[in-house]
């Protein structure tokens, strides 16, 4: 089903950058004093504005353990009680420079954070937090992308190690693969029925595909570009795959998406270099939801836009900025099977949570009350 295309939707993306998304065009030069938030119903933000129907709403956002365990009850120390003065505390551990972000089918939240060198575990129906494993200390140098598969195996690639780590969700280390084929890895996406990790390898510009049975190298898709070639990569760095099992490659110094049949056969592009809707500036993350709409990260313009499969523009969601629903410096992005939207990024380190509105949903909800008020 595909979404509407809103007016405002259109509007160049440097205009995007200077303006929050939910402020009428006079507040613009207010943006750093209001929340973007301003002119929508308290506690609620969508895209797009009303009276067009909602398409992504803004669910939360964490960035610290505390963010998800239960409120903890604090006890004096006997420094505290001897001195009669309060002993300061270590501050409280979490997200220092996110990267990539995946969840499991229990919804556990998966974010590898690339300077601490550590994957973080974020369990919001659990309330619990931790970091992934002592023993990847040792296995773990720059983790990078992270993906899932239907067994709740993590998958994690290494950009200095050039590998990628498999393990359990405790932190058991299964396999860790890739050392001879990949330069720096680092955007993951997974094809559970052909058994298949897609790598994309930004310095050496191709996607290596792996088998997730085996742990063995099977192929390399495309090559390093000359010239804007179809096929060809200048830094890939997201990859994602749809229901169907296409490959979606963005292609981050070309500008565009490529997209791949499951056989790994160029099928078509879309995106150029530009700052106008449905162009990209440096695209890094990338999904796809469950009705097939291709959503990607753009790190320059600090948004996501949202396309349809032919790659013809929907929307755009997020601008510059540390409120809800914007971003600095927006790394990498995630859809889950309720077609929940993550997003990850490294400035305001953080991770943001949107989700996609049915079209059929929303207009139910509309109706339900027109329809009482008649009776």
């Amino acid at each position: 089903m595909r979404m509407r295309i809103p007016s405002w939707s259109l509007m160049p993306i440097a205009l995007m950058m200077m303006v929050a998304l939910a402020i009428p065009s006079k507040s613009a030069n207010k943006t750093k004093k209001q929340s973007p938030a301003a002119g929508q119903p308290t506690g609620e933000l969508v895209w797009p504005l009303p009276p067009d129907l909602p398409r992504v709403r803004w669910l939360g956002e964490f960035s610290k353990f505390k963010d998800v365990e239960p409120p903890k009850k604090e006890k004096k120390s006997w420094f505290e009680k001897m001195a009669g003065v309060k002993e300061k505390k270590e501050e409280n551990k979490g997200l220092t420079s996110p990267y990539g972000i995946a969840v499991d089918s229990e919804e556990r939240i998966y974010v590898a954070d690339w300077s601490s060198g550590g994957v973080l575990v974020f369990d919001r129906k659990g309330q619990t937090a931790r970091v992934l494993g002592s023993e990847l200390r040792l296995l773990l140098r720059m983790p990078l992308g992270l993906a899932v598969d239907g067994q709740n195996r993590l998958f994690v690639s290494d950009g200095v190690l050039h590998t990628i780590t498999c393990l359990t969700s405790e932190g058991q280390v299964l396999a860790q693969f890739g050392r001879d084929e990949l330069a720096r890895p680092a955007g993951l996406a997974l094809d559970d029925q052909r058994h298949r990790l897609y790598v994309a390898d930004a310095k050496a510009d191709h996607i290596a595909v792996f088998d997730t049975q085996s742990f063995e190298f099977r192929n390399y898709i495309g090559k390093k570009s000359t010239v804007s070639e179809p096929g060809t990569f200048r830094s890939p760095s997201g990859v994602a795959v749809d229901r169907q099992g296409n490959l979606y490659v963005t292609d981050t110094f070309n500008h565009r998406v490529q997209v791949f049949n499951p056989r790994g056969r160029f099928e078509r592009e879309f995106g150029s270099h530009g700052n106008g809707a449905g162009q990209f500036s440096r695209p890094k993350g990338i999904a796809v939801d469950s009705e097939g709409h291709v959503y990607v990260a753009d790190a320059e313009f600090n948004n996501f836009q949202v396309f349809d499969q032919e790659g013809k523009v929907l929307m755009f969601v997020g601008t510059l900025g540390t409120s809800r629903g914007q971003f600095t410096l927006i790394t990498d992005l995630f859809i889950d099977s309720a077609d929940r939207i993550y997003t990850t990024e490294r400035y305001q380190p953080r991770v943001q949570i949107f989700q996609y509105v049915h079209q059929d949903e929303e207009a139910v909800k509309k109706e339900v009350p027109r329809r009482r008020k008649k009776q």
